[in-house]
Formats: structure tokens, sequence, C-alpha cells
């Protein structure tokens, strides 16, 4: 049985390990409405450190504490070697129901650049190999458009890792678009991204390598969206003309118009 000591709030520092930011307010604000009427529950874990404690779990439960007017807060302090608080990190950080996988992402970053954790530790941890790892991190380098329609499940991690090996950013922003709006799958996606690359010259197309761990969609001929009615159709069946962005943002605003005029839009 771990004891449960009140601590001062002012003699936790609660130090730089917080991954979770988005809808965070508004989550603290709640939590400190159900503080002010029952108190806190659960308490925070901390280690100590040189006439101070630091936080380890319980970020929001302090904030709402504070927020609360509280000055003291029930705690657990642990005596532990820095692997073990470590340890102890990573179960708070990363396994929690409403981690978005670019949550995920950017705490894993976060642990491999600050030396918390090495990609053999955290595949471990995870019971995954240490591919998945080293991919997990590289989600953070994808355009930001592609994490923001992760983040927030517009498209799936697999879609997304698609669009992000199309180099033409702004055709890469068109077919985020079409994916979002029609819910493209990871199967149309790879689809879309070996269109792209059978466009490019054949010698760069060949050296492209494939996408880890997503099996491309099984088709003979590869396909791709219309520029302007956003359907996908097979590559064979689509007209190539030369169209700068201006011109294809003017000609959809133009067909929004009409399909807004039209009985019923």
């Amino acid at each position: 049985m771990q004891e449960i000591k009140s601590l001062l709030i002012s003699l936790i520092e609660v130090g730089p390990h917080r991954q979770r930011t988005e809808g965070e307010d508004e989550e603290i604000q709640e939590l400190t409405a159900s503080v002010r009427r029952v108190g806190i529950i659960e308490p925070i874990i901390v280690v100590p450190k040189d006439d101070r404690f630091l936080l380890v779990a319980g970020h929001r439960r302090i904030a709402a504490a504070a927020a609360a007017g509280l000055t003291e807060i029930p705690a657990i302090v642990r005596e532990g070697t820095e692997a073990e608080t470590a340890e102890v990190r990573f179960a708070e950080n990363f396994f929690r129901l409403d981690l978005s996988p670019v949550e995920r992402a950017a705490a894993i970053r976060e642990c491999l650049d600050a030396g918390t954790m090495t990609i053999e530790e955290l595949a471990k941890s995870f019971h995954k190999k240490e591919q998945w790892v080293t991919n997990q991190a590289s989600m953070t380098t994808w355009a930001p458009e592609i994490l923001d329609a992760i983040h927030y499940r517009k498209i799936s991690v697999a879609a997304g890792r698609n669009l992000a090996l199309i180099g033409d950013h702004q055709y890469r922003a068109f077919l985020l678009t079409n994916a979002v709006e029609n819910g493209a799958s990871a199967r149309v996606t790879a689809a879309w991204l070996q269109g792209f690359q059978l466009s490019r010259p054949p010698e760069e197309a060949l050296n492209t390598p494939p996408v880890d761990g997503v099996q491309p969609a099984a088709i003979i001929v590869p396909q791709a969206p219309c520029l302007f009615c956003c359907g996908t159709f097979r590559t064979d069946a689509l007209n190539y003309m030369g169209v700068c962005g201006e011109c294809l943002a003017r000609f959809q605003q133009a067909q929004q118009n009409v399909d807004q005029q039209k009985p019923g839009g």
C-alpha cells in the first residue's frame, strides 16, 4: 500500500513532459468544476527533487487543483531511478484512449529527441518493431495540413502516409481536400500516389521506394481524381492539360456557385 501525502502545490514542479494540448483548456475547466465539488479523488504521482518534488503523472489534476484555488494536493511520492520515473511518464503520456495518432507521434519524437527512451525501449514498451517507432517519429515531418486531418480523424494514418509522399504541394493539397470530403481510404490514396509517381519521369519514378507498410491497391491501370469534378477515374480515361492553380481555383468556385443555384443546392 503506497502512502498518500498532502503536498503544497507550490513545491511541485510540473516539468516539460507534457504531450497533450488539443482541447486541454476545456477539459481542465470541466475537471476544475469537479474538483470544486468533490476535491481531488485520484492522487498525483511525484518524485523527490532536492527540497521540492517533480510531477510525474497528473498534469491535468494539478492544473485543475490550482485553478480551483487549492493550495495542497494529495500525492504519491515515489523513490525511484530516472529509468523508473521515465517508465511512469511513459504510461501516463502514451496509454490514453483519447490520444490521437499525431499526439502519439509527437510524444515519441520528443522521447527520442530528449534521449528519454531509445527506439529499442519504445519498441518494447509498445510491443512493436523498431521500424514502427521510426515510422511514428517520421510522421512529425509530414505537411501540417496532413497532420491536422489525421489528428481530427478526417483521414487515416495510412491514407495520410500516401499523401505525404506526393511532392507536388499544390496537387497534394487538392488530393487532401478530396480525401477529406469523400472519405478516401488508404487504398484510394495509394492509387493516387501510384498515379502521381507514374506521371513523373521514368527514372525518377523507378527510384522511388515503395510505401512502407501499405498494401497498394490491386489495380491494372492506376487511378487519379479529375481536377474538375473530383471523381476518381482510371488514368487512361483522363485527359491531361496544363492548368495553373489560380485557374483551377476559379473553375472550382464557379462550379460551386452553379451547384448552389440548383434546386435543393
